[in-house]
């Protein structure tokens, strides 16, 4: 089937548009994720509504309450009411905990493709939604919360083309690692969209803020993420920051080699992302170390996630 499949078919392209709009078991779909989503851009919602909707699912309860108490918040105290997590966290915070819960119950089960590791996906995307948090508290228009959610789904297209396109997503994998294809240009061609647009496409399905969805589809393209908007600016460089931290996390035993200094990393970042975030070797290194620290806590989320 691969064989015949040619770059940039449009046909190809077309059906799996139709394939993810067709997609019902996404989770932004269940009763109370899908209604804490649109509670939480409601500028009227009140902490009980959001409250009461949680309630509705036990399970989720007992999720949302195990991650606020895990080392990722830090909490001084026990929470043990989800009202009382709303007051100390607020709902938005509380929509980004359900909807983590829920992601990766939906897309738990049987491994595929054993070169995607589903383990490490779930940490960059956690650790990508920390990254975003912290930059975004570097700007004045960038909600925090926000840019943790559009963080913590920047891959998800990765995740569904594994689970709803598995013949087509080994062969882009195939073409990633055997024949060194860029893996955008890989799913490009196998598939005839990459996994930031298909991203993009399953927020507008599952209903998230249109700059949400932007931000998903630019995160790959500075130029187009300065276009589009602050958040896409943020989770864009988010992504890159993980990317270096997870390298550095990697070469930190004493057997490794050292990494590259900071004013070597930051020829990597975009000139204009560099101006805008008034980045210097001393900041980013500065930026890197509060990451790390991030990422060291967001293992302990994903082990609250059973991940």
């Amino acid at each position: 089937m691969t064989a015949r499949i040619r770059e940039n078919d449009p046909r190809l392209q077309d059906r799996v548009k139709r394939n993810i709009n067709r997609i019902q078991n996404l989770p932004a779909l269940s009763d109370v994720v899908a209604k804490i989503v649109a509670l939480a851009e409601d500028p009227k919602v009140s902490g009980q509504e959001v409250a009461e909707i949680v309630g509705r699912d036990q399970a989720m309860v007992t999720a949302i309450l195990k991650i606020v108490n895990s080392p990722f918040y830090g909490l001084n105290r026990r929470v043990s009411s989800i009202n009382h997590a709303i007051v100390l966290l607020g709902y938005r915070t509380i929509r980004n905990i359900a909807l983590s819960t829920s992601l990766v119950n939906t897309f738990s089960g049987p491994e595929g493709d054993a070169r995607f590791d589903r383990k490490r996906f779930w940490t960059h995307a956690v650790c990508t939604a920390a990254a975003a948090k912290l930059v975004a508290r570097r700007l004045r228009d960038t909600d925090s919360e926000e840019a943790f959610l559009a963080g913590l789904i920047h891959d998800m297209g990765r995740i569904v083309f594994s689970h709803y396109f598995g013949p087509e997503f080994t062969a882009v994998l195939t073409l990633w690692s055997e024949r060194k294809m860029d893996l955008l240009e890989a799913e490009r061609v196998v598939l005839g969209m990459d996994h930031a647009e298909a991203g993009a496409l399953v927020a507008r399905k599952w209903n998230f803020p249109a700059a949400v969805a932007e931000a998903i589809g630019a995160h790959h393209d500075a130029t187009r993420a300065a276009e589009v908007s602050e958040l896409a600016t943020c989770v864009y460089l988010a992504n890159q920051l993980t990317q270096i931290g997870e390298e550095r996390l990697s070469q930190s035993s004493e057997a490794a080699p050292a990494g590259p200094p900071s004013a070597e990393l930051l020829e990597a970042i975009d000139a204009d992302l560099r101006e805008r975030f008034e980045l210097t070797p001393e900041s980013l290194e500065q930026l890197l170390a509060e990451l790390e620290g991030e990422m060291e806590k967001a293992r302990t989320f994903l082990d609250a996630l059973n991940v």
